[in-house]
């Protein structure tokens, strides 16, 4: 949907002030990234709103799919966002003006609104991002050193990273964010990575075979400079 028609119909087609703003998070060079989108030099998260003939649950795969071009990833719910004065007069004034759009104080986007915050481990190899309305630029930025953002949405990264942590203290999907096959040695990094701390590595090695879910692979990772290790991959069909 072009800008100019978001704008002239949103308010018909979409639920009142409420949107949904994903947090896309990926893996690669030993990092864990997340997916923002470019406008006039400052960046955003990937969201957009829930149409009035679709649920939250249908929206927030949608928009991921639209922004992501994947079918297949872990999405949760983490946080919704809701204070009573959230709603961004000054930086939704600043956007129109610089895409040479009328604005108007009664405008259906100008009031307040609530955002469900989703979370989603892709896998960043086989994710095709695009961009959105108001832009066309994206990039992946390191999770740990954001940008200056629009809204508030630094505080939305920052809430999903620290629900992450919590999340894979308990539960075993971060080998969401890893190709189909990975080797231990990759999962030790990544989740150092998302519990910024050091991890033994043959403690927690033992503690991933427990728990009888990965499936060891009659195969060594290539192309490494030290002992080719074991690849393995989750036991059930679906990653999801």
């Amino acid at each position: 949907m072009e800008a100019q028609e978001y704008v002239e119909r949103g308010k018909h087609l979409f639920i009142p002030q409420l949107s949904i703003d994903t947090v896309v998070i990926g893996f690669r060079d030993n990092q864990l990234k997340v997916l923002l989108l470019e406008f006039d030099g400052q960046w955003m998260l990937p969201g957009g709103h829930v149409y009035h003939h679709e649920s939250v649950e249908e929206a927030s795969k949608r928009i991921l799919l639209e922004r992501t071009g994947l079918a297949k990833y872990y999405l949760k719910l983490f946080h919704v966002f809701g204070d009573s004065d959230r709603s961004f007069p000054c930086e939704m004034k600043q956007i129109f003006e610089k895409i040479g759009m009328a604005w108007k104080e009664d405008i259906w986007i100008n009031d307040r609104y609530v955002s469900i915050g989703y979370y989603a481990l892709v896998d960043i190899e086989q994710a095709k991002p695009t961009g959105s309305s108001f832009t066309q630029k994206y990039a992946w930025h390191d999770l740990k050193s954001l940008p200056e953002m629009w809204f508030d949405h630094e505080k939305i990264v920052v809430k999903a990273h620290k629900t992450l942590e919590g999340d894979v203290s308990l539960h075993q999907h971060s080998f969401n964010l890893l190709p189909e096959k990975f080797t231990m040695p990759q999962l030790h990094q990544l989740h150092e990575q998302i519990l910024d701390k050091k991890l033994d590595r043959s403690r927690f090695q033992k503690k991933m075979l427990s728990l009888d879910i990965f499936e060891r692979l009659p195969e060594l990772k290539e192309g490494v400079p030290y002992k080719r290790p074991y690849l393995y991959k989750f036991k059930r069909e679906s990653r999801v």
